[in-house]
């Protein structure tokens, strides 16, 4: 199951959970690390760039999560979507920007790169919602408050 080269990421998702779903009904069940490989095997070749990155990008104990993979493919295509690239033109773009410069009076000041990223276009890996990065979620703050008031609880009781 591939996902074409100009279909949602929406779309796919659903289908690809659809798949699942179905395949669970037979007693075939995937863990977790196999979905998240299987959803990024099955991106287009456009999407190269980014299947090696989040696959390089798990350290050696730990193992891909399904949902931190969803997070990432779902921000990527917004970003696309924000940036005007579509998923065949993202090669196109950057050949087109190779050459001489119109405009080299401001040769060495990078203006761009010393902006950093609107915090409304970050979304968080943990809950998916925008606006903040994962070390900054306040779902995750909360549980580690909870667990934390918990470990407390039980060396009181003991």
């Amino acid at each position: 199951m591939k996902m074409s080269e100009n279909s949602s990421v929406a779309d796919h998702l659903n289908d690809f959970n659809t798949v699942v779903n179905m395949l669970a009904l037979v007693t075939i069940e995937f863990d977790e690390e196999v979905r998240a490989l299987l959803i990024l095997c099955s991106l287009p070749e456009s999407w190269n760039s980014l299947v090696m990155a989040v696959s390089n990008s798990v350290p050696a104990n730990s193992k891909l999560k399904f949902e931190d993979v969803v997070g990432v493919i779902l921000s990527e295509e917004m970003r696309r979507k924000i940036s005007g690239e579509s998923s065949t033109s993202g090669n196109a773009l950057t050949v087109e920007t190779r050459g001489r410069q119109k405009n080299r009076g401001n040769r060495g000041k990078s203006k761009d790169r010393a902006r950093s990223k609107s915090k409304n276009k970050i979304v968080c890996w943990n809950c998916g919602k925008p606006g903040h990065a994962k070390k900054d979620c306040w779902e995750l703050r909360d549980k580690k408050k909870q667990q934390e008031e918990n470990k407390e609880e039980n060396v009181a009781i003991g």
